[in-house]
């Protein structure tokens, strides 16, 4: 497999660009509605750099994967009194000493002095920026660039899904399927019938790479979803443009659909056969998009957006997600009291630990995945 190592800084600038828009769309409603802001940072970690503009602080940091802002008073449990700070000019770290020189400068209010309505706004605009983007991305994409149209006939692969039969094989987009099984093959429509038929026996592929005649060995794997057995790839495909009525149409339609595929695969296959595809499948992908027509490229980043819209608006009670902040604030509402400090510290420490050892499944099924392909 040619691995092209520049797909990893892709994979870092499309994450990073999509949460820096995620995090733009809180930062650009607290400042809307008068709100303090400590900082709006550029990756995390380390510092880099920094400059200061109307009291804000604008970093830059090392770990370029994303990037955060601190709103005065939206988070007590980790920032402290934001009152205090604002009047601690004691700090012996240059960073905080910056940071509150920083907040001394603006004028404006704390995040938890506002009313519920703005709070919530705040703390959607985010997810609700992803969505945004999303549309505007699929709206450029349909009128510029072109939309699927009908699959080609030839039997050459377009692209190879992370973490299935045909990634493990190690098949590779531009790979000419010759035969199945010593039956020839003369168009696409070929190969998922003969795939199908096996019914999860192994198959035997001849293909041919560029000059050179490969044979490998699959075995499918059966798809919940769409019910009949699969390998894994895609055939080439032709695009047309369209109209500026029609582009509006399928962007404004775009997310609906999305969210009811999102929802139905991911009932139906779930956490199975560690088919979750983090970081190292991220990159597998982007490298394959380099090699293919810009559609690409621009569907990976319109999907990236959607995913992080839809699951950031998740209403789990956890205020590590922008839904699970919303929830919680509508339980002190309707308690009539709110979560002290402390048990909004433990709630995060909980929500943190749940991502981790989402992160930690995701990694080994990337890392396991890939080991895997690599094998002779």
């Amino acid at each position: 497999m040619d691995f092209n190592f520049h797909a990893i800084w892709l994979t870092i600038l499309f994450l990073s660009l999509l949460v820096v828009v995620h995090e733009f769309g809180h930062f650009i409603m607290a400042r809307r509605f008068g709100v303090v802001v400590h900082e709006f940072s550029v990756g995390f970690g380390p510092l880099i750099g920094s400059i200061v503009r109307n009291g804000i602080r604008y970093s830059f940091r090392w770990f370029l994967l994303g990037g955060f802002v601190k709103i005065a008073g939206m988070d007590i449990a980790l920032e402290g009194d934001p009152a205090a700070a604002k009047k601690d000019d004691s700090s012996e770290v240059a960073e905080k000493q910056e940071e509150s020189e920083a907040t001394t400068n603006q004028n404006g209010i704390l995040f938890s002095e506002l009313p519920l309505w703005k709070k919530i706004v705040i703390i959607a605009a985010g997810p609700i920026f992803n969505l945004i983007l999303g549309v505007i991305l699929v709206f450029t994409t349909a009128l510029f660039i072109g939309m699927p149209d009908k699959l080609s006939s030839e039997p050459v692969i377009r692209m190879v899904y992370p973490h299935t039969p045909a990634f493990y094989a190690g098949l590779e987009p531009g790979d000419r399927i010759l035969s199945i099984n010593n039956e020839p093959i003369k168009q696409w429509l070929d190969i998922p019938q003969n795939v199908d038929k096996a019914k999860g026996k192994a198959l035997r592929l001849e293909i041919k790479r560029k000059e050179r005649l490969l044979v490998k060995e699959i075995t499918p794997k059966y798809n919940s979803y769409f019910k009949n057995y699969k390998i894994g790839i895609e055939g080439p495909i032709s695009f047309r443009k369209a109209a500026v009525g029609e582009a509006l149409q399928i962007a404004f339609f775009y997310p609906f659909n999305f969210v009811m595929q999102t929802v139905n695969v991911f009932s139906k296959i779930g956490f199975k056969d560690n088919s979750m595809i983090g970081p190292i499948g991220m990159v597998t992908i982007v490298d394959q998009v380099t090699k293919l027509p810009p559609f690409y490229g621009m569907e990976l980043l319109i999907n990236i957006s959607m995913f992080l819209f839809l699951f950031n608006i998740l209403p789990i009670p956890l205020p590590l997600l922008d839904g699970g902040w919303i929830v919680i604030l509508l339980l002190e509402r309707l308690m009539g009291r709110e979560f002290t400090a402390n048990q909004k510290a433990v709630a995060q420490l909980i929500g943190l630990a749940a991502v981790l050892i989402l992160g930690i499944f995701v990694a080994q099924s990337d890392i396991a995945g890939t080991i895997r392909r690599f094998q002779p």
